[in-house]
């Protein structure tokens, strides 16, 4: 009996950091990528971010590659609110805004990428920028905070896209993108699933300001079973 029930913690214990993982990135999503954004569609077409539509395939980078990924979800959005926004600008003109938390890819000292607050972005960071169909490296040379309206939040298969052309985590106010992104499989699992049994729109088609429904789900869950679970730090 012993066994069983170590057995049955270790299975909770596993069940609900997942959950914690999820909703954290959910949940916390408020923000994310300025209304002026853009992104880019596997066709070379960029659209704003707001347009973007569950089955989208847009461009992003993956190693030393430029590869495809799809829009799963948009995990939070508002048109009218007021953000505060770091806008960074690099010396090949490559502009973005995104909230204090959200994660940017920087290439670190011994070439690696990393993702990293975008409010931990110093002047002389070295970030992945797309330049007429090519990867280029580029030095942050500028810094600002500015308040905008409107953010989006999309999520894809990578966990990433190009936006502004500038490489960039889907996640926020999370410290490893990666792990992250292994904790959000059942996500991509599930969508994948869907769109094989010609499921168009797995997580509904949303199109109102808020998060998405399933971070409530995942808040009613983890408040059931463990509340505590919902005490960020």
């Amino acid at each position: 009996m012993s066994f069983i029930h170590y057995d049955i913690l270790f299975i909770r214990d596993f069940l609900l950091s997942i959950i914690q993982i999820i909703l954290v990135t959910i949940s916390t999503a408020t923000g994310c990528f300025s209304s002026d954004t853009l992104v880019t569609l596997i066709n070379l077409q960029q659209i704003p971010i707001e347009k973007l539509r569950i089955g989208d395939e847009l461009l992003t980078i993956d190693g030393t590659k430029i590869v495809s990924t799809e829009m799963i979800m948009m995990l939070d959005q508002n048109q009218h609110s007021s953000v505060m926004f770091y806008t960074i600008i690099t010396a090949s003109e490559h502009k973005v805004s995104l909230t204090s938390h959200h994660l940017i890819g920087m290439i670190n000292n011994d070439g690696d990428i990393s993702y990293i607050p975008i409010k931990d972005i110093k002047h002389g960071d070295i970030l992945r920028v797309i330049t007429n169909g090519q990867i280029y490296s580029s030095p942050v040379i500028d810094i600002k905070m500015e308040i905008k309206n409107g953010y989006y939040a999309p999520l894809t298969m990578t966990g990433t896209l190009l936006v502004n052309n500038i490489d960039a985590s889907c996640f926020s106010n999370v410290k490893n993108h990666d792990i992250v992104q292994f904790y959000m499989s059942p996500i991509r699992w599930y969508y994948r699933l869907s769109r094989l049994l010609f499921i168009e729109k797995p997580f509904g088609d949303k199109s109102v300001d808020g998060i998405h429904y399933i971070a409530q789900m995942l808040y009613e869950i983890a408040l059931s079973i463990y509340p505590s679970i919902l005490h960020f730090t």
